[in-house]
């Protein structure tokens, strides 16, 4: 959840539409008049080191849009709400790049390059306010760690890790683990992250601070597996 926004700061607008980008609730493009929606195995979006990222069917009408490098509106609705219940979108408008291969052989990659990108807040009485984000600021390193990417870094340990959270807590804390019924992590940011967990006992926390703050995902899951379980990702 983001606190209150508390001015118009180019950089904190550009931290709140890379969190959209790292953390949708839902998103839609538009190329030549025609919406396509994210979802399911077809059309994904991905933030790459700030750069939107359509991950799409080889030969679909995306991948042929991006190879005759045309334009393309996207929407994204953020994941994360702020304390008062205020919501936010971006609108990024720009030019489709040319499809590159993923992994999987029937699937493209295609970057979008934008022109445009506008942070929408609305708030619980339907009000909205529009701010311009300066498209180098959006894709600056500086915003990797933004509160989206945090958001959706806890969701996928506390849902795909349990057993390793379970085994960090049971030797950090000496409980056996027949006694410990759950673990999760809580509250991640780049200097550290609440360990939270159930035993016969009761509930628990406890907060975990890192040797130094992370910058780089890549530092961030170093700092996890260093703190926690060598086996987080």
């Amino acid at each position: 959840m983001f606190p209150l926004l508390t001015s118009a700061d180019p950089d904190q607008l550009a931290a709140r539409a890379r969190s959209a980008l790292s953390c949708p609730a839902a998103a839609s493009m538009v190329i030549k008049g025609t919406e396509h929606l994210f979802g399911g195995d077809d059309l994904g979006l991905q933030d790459r080191a700030g750069v939107p990222t359509l991950v799409c069917r080889t030969g679909s009408v995306v991948e042929q849009a991006g190879r005759a490098r045309q334009k393309a509106l996207l929407r994204i609705i953020s994941g994360v709400v702020e304390e008062d219940g205020t919501t936010e979108s971006v609108v990024l408008a720009g030019k489709l790049g040319t499809p590159r291969p993923c992994c999987d052989p029937s699937m493209s990659a295609v970057a979008i390059e934008p022109t445009i990108i506008m942070l929408i807040r609305t708030q619980a009485d339907g009000s909205t306010r529009q701010y311009r984000v300066p498209t180098a600021l959006f894709t600056s390193p500086a915003h990797a760690l933004n509160q989206g990417y945090l958001r959706r870094c806890t969701e996928h340990l506390n849902e795909c890790h349990d057993a390793e959270l379970r085994q960090a807590v049971s030797l950090c804390t000496a409980t056996p683990g027949p006694r410990l019924i759950g673990a999760a992590l809580h509250d991640l940011s780049p200097t550290g992250v609440e360990v939270r967990w159930v035993d016969v006992d009761g509930a628990h926390l406890r907060r975990v601070d890192f040797d130094a703050p992370a910058a780089t995902p890549d530092e961030l899951a170093a700092a996890l597996r260093d703190h926690l379980h060598a086996g987080l990702c």
